[in-house]
């Protein structure tokens, strides 16, 4: 290889065994945390680069600018240094010290936007200020991870590829910006139509409809439906509470040796929903970062009793999921009709 952005990609798929998985079920995950800044946003950056050079939107020895809650804006330092280009990430205080340090280190510039917007999130003010350094900064590119068409174009062309090598009945995957879950849908819809698709979100978020209110979660969730979140590309969605996908994040890293990030930990227990509460005998669920991101947030104890949140145990779990009503859109692709699966 010439390059570390040539590692980006084959990420390997595991079988989940544990109690947890109903028994004659299968559960399996691919873990994004084996591309080189541990998550599935190293492909979208690299997808979004490449396509702006090709089409001159950005110039060789440019400068991006981008609207991140953590990981893209590690992909994008990290393909800014490989490359060539100034990067500047513009983020809140939900970012992590060591995100922002990651960012450092390769080089790019933090922006830091303090005051919410009047929904009581940042994403909004972080767009808000990214409008404003363009001005600044003229020439400059925006990917726009949330609106532009070439996320989920990425995806459904190349990501998708690697979701074609195992049989299962339903794909599950959380849902943020929307790009890497509408497209990799979308291209496994193409040659397999019979595959449903399970969109997952943190309860408080409005991209799947319905009001904002905050959540703990990072990298999952909007305070918007983002224009790359296509709704016809997922036949279910589920909205799990930050509660529930931390206590998933907490027992697989005890109990499997599995680090995830809370969006996995999300991804994981709408799969285990989906396994519960269908007629489907296998699952396929994206587990887009590590929990190395989390070590001082999900994973620490005093963070938790600080934020208030409610660890539950594997029986408990279980409970909840035995009790929850699965249930498929009535037209199969009209997402508002589908009972949201909130806990």
């Amino acid at each position: 290889m010439k390059s570390i952005l040539e590692t980006i990609g084959s990420c390997p798929i595991v079988e989940l065994s544990h109690s947890l998985v109903p028994s004659g079920k299968k559960l399996y995950l691919k873990l994004e945390q084996f591309n080189p800044n541990h998550s599935i946003k190293d492909r979208t950056a690299l997808g979004l680069v490449l396509a702006a050079l090709k089409s001159g939107h950005l110039a060789p020895g440019g400068t991006v600018i981008e609207s991140t809650s953590g990981n893209l804006g590690k992909s994008l330092a990290m393909i800014g240094a490989a490359m060539g280009l100034k990067v500047i990430v513009v983020v809140d205080p939900k970012v992590s010290s060591t995100a922002v340090n990651w960012y450092k280190a390769y080089g790019a510039q933090v922006d830091m936007v303090n005051t919410p917007d009047g929904q009581g999130g940042y994403q909004r003010a972080r767009i808000e200020r990214v409008q404003q350094l363009l001005h600044e900064h003229p020439g400059a590119y925006w990917p726009n991870q949330y609106d532009n068409p070439q996320n989920p174009a990425y995806h459904d062309e190349v990501t998708a590829k690697e979701f074609a090598r195992l049989d299962y009945d339903v794909l599950v995957g959380c849902v943020s910006t929307g790009g890497h879950l509408s497209g990799i849908a979308r291209g496994i819809k193409r040659d397999r139509p019979q595959v449903k698709v399970l969109a997952c979100d943190v309860l408080g978020s409005a991209a799947l409809g319905g009001a904002f209110s905050p959540y703990l979660l990072n990298g999952v969730g909007l305070a918007w439906r983002s224009a790359n979140t296509h709704l016809d590309c997922f036949d279910y969605h589920s909205l799990i509470d930050d509660h529930h996908a931390i206590s998933m994040c907490r027992i697989l890293a005890r109990e499997s040796g599995l680090l995830l990030g809370g969006s996995a930990g999300l991804v994981a227990y709408g799969a285990l929903q989906c396994l519960y509460g269908s007629s489907a005998k296998s699952v396929l669920a994206i587990m887009p970062d590590s929990g190395t991101n989390y070590l001082d947030t999900l994973y620490d104890d005093r963070w938790l009793e600080q934020k208030n949140i409610h660890l539950y145990g594997v029986e408990a779990l279980r409970q909840d999921l035995q009790a929850n009503e699965f249930k498929r859109s009535r037209s199969g692709r009209d997402l508002e009709s589908v009972p949201s699966l909130s806990y």
